[in-house]
Parts: C-alpha cells; structure tokens; sequence
C-alpha cells in the first residue's frame, strides 16, 4: 500500500460535516417530539410570566439562546464579559 501523499483526495466514506445516520435519526426524533410540545411550552411560559415577570424574563432569555446566534465581543481579547440584557426595569444576566 502507498504511503498517504498530502493532497490526495478523499476516497469513500462520508462528506466532512455530515452527521452518521444515528445522529440523525435522534435529531429527527427530537424535531418531531418538540414540535408537538410548542402548545404546552406556551403555556407554560404564560403561566411562569403571570406569577413571576422576571423569571418569565430570565426564562425567555435562555429560551432564546437556542433560537438566536450568540454574539461574539471580538474587542476584548478573550476576557470574560458580562451579557445583561435590560427589559424595562428587569436586568438579565446570561
């Protein structure tokens, strides 16, 4: 067998960042068990803001994070920032 030569295109096997069947199987699973859960995250959220409005806030906010790209500060060299978001009067902290 030839010694690998850099360069040498990929032969077989999957593309680079194709997940294995497995994981997609599970993703598909999880898609389809959360989408039937929209209904009673609502109302769950409804009733948490009802009772609690900054909790209801504090909620939303990590809620959003799986929803909504996470902004990189790129001024800061690596430095740990705080994120604070302000709603009014409530502050949240992320």
């Amino acid at each position: 067998m030839a010694k690998f030569q850099k360069g040498t295109p990929k032969l077989g096997g999957r593309e680079k960042g194709v997940a294995n069947k497995v994981t997609q199987d599970a993703r598909k699973l999880f898609t389809y068990t959360l989408e039937r859960q929209v209904v009673h995250i609502h109302d769950a959220f409804m009733e948490v803001r009802e009772k609690d409005p900054a909790k209801f806030l504090e909620l939303f906010a990590k809620y959003a994070q799986y929803f909504v790209p996470k902004q990189v500060d790129i001024t800061t060299n690596g430095e740990q920032v705080r994120q604070v978001f302000k709603i009014g009067n409530v502050e949240v902290e992320l």
